[in-house]
């Protein structure tokens, strides 16, 4: 199977983890560039037989147009509204407001987490307060923002948070990323946060692969969210069992 890579999907440490794991496992590659407000793709590569692509909406659209199987493993579940029908309670931000960036209510908080309900690289999930997204309503930059549907929820203390790869419904690879809210990345993932994440699977999964990154809370466990798996930053995992993972289940 080749793997097409969007180089600017990944900061440029986690591209170097990904091309030395395919390298290491002799796997053929090709890195792309998509011009700015284009879907055109340079090199304009069409390899035979399977081909996985790692980028997200642009190399998705792409890699479907190309009839690339299994290209990119993005669909409609990746939406917040849907999580929330399907687990309810056991996401972190269950208590939310929707509406569009221009219009979400946001008053009655004096800080607020906020994110795209889709997974479509809008813009990071983050940490808010009304003067923040009073400067983003008013900055020209932003006005492609304005109209996209977001979420918010009060901010929640968070103690442990870790990134975890699913591949055929089964955890590959794992990372802490952050402690305490501060940023710190380590490839050591409890036994209880993976017999979490199984129950999750097995619960609801948005696709067969994908990334689910989970948190450590004062109510225990719970699901932050799900992301794209062809998108996804690595942080500490085990970059080559995730792409050996890929490679075995679906080339």
């Amino acid at each position: 199977m080749h793997w097409v890579i969007r180089q600017s999907i990944f900061k440029p440490g986690n591209y170097q983890l990904l091309v030395n794991a395919l390298d290491t496992l002799r796997i053929s590659h090709t890195s792309v560039a998509i011009a700015n407000g284009t879907f055109d793709m340079l090199p304009d590569v069409n390899p035979e037989g399977k081909v996985y692509v790692c980028g997200a909406i642009k190399l998705a659209r792409i890699a479907r147009d190309k009839g690339w199987v299994p290209g990119s493993l993005l669909n409609e579940n990746f939406k917040f509204d849907i999580w929330l029908a399907q687990l309810g309670s056991e996401l972190l931000n269950h208590d939310i407001e929707t509406g569009t960036l221009a219009d979400v209510r946001t008053g009655h908080l004096a800080k607020f987490f906020i994110r795209p309900c889709e997974d479509n690289k809008a813009f990071d999930g983050m940490v808010m307060d009304s003067e923040m997204i009073a400067d983003w309503r008013r900055d020209p930059a932003k006005a492609q923002l304005q109209k996209i549907d977001v979420i918010v929820s009060p901010v929640k203390a968070i103690y442990r948070e870790y990134r975890l790869f699913i591949v055929n419904r089964r955890v590959v690879a794992g990372s802490v990323y952050r402690i305490g809210g501060r940023a710190e990345i380590s490839p050591d993932v409890e036994d209880d946060v993976l017999d979490y994440a199984r129950g999750v699977i097995d619960t609801w999964a948005p696709a067969h692969s994908f990334v689910m990154d989970v948190c450590l809370t004062q109510e225990g466990l719970k699901v932050i969210e799900f992301n794209n798996i062809n998108s996804s930053g690595f942080y500490a995992i085990n970059v080559p069992k995730y792409v050996e993972a890929i490679q075995t289940h679906y080339g």
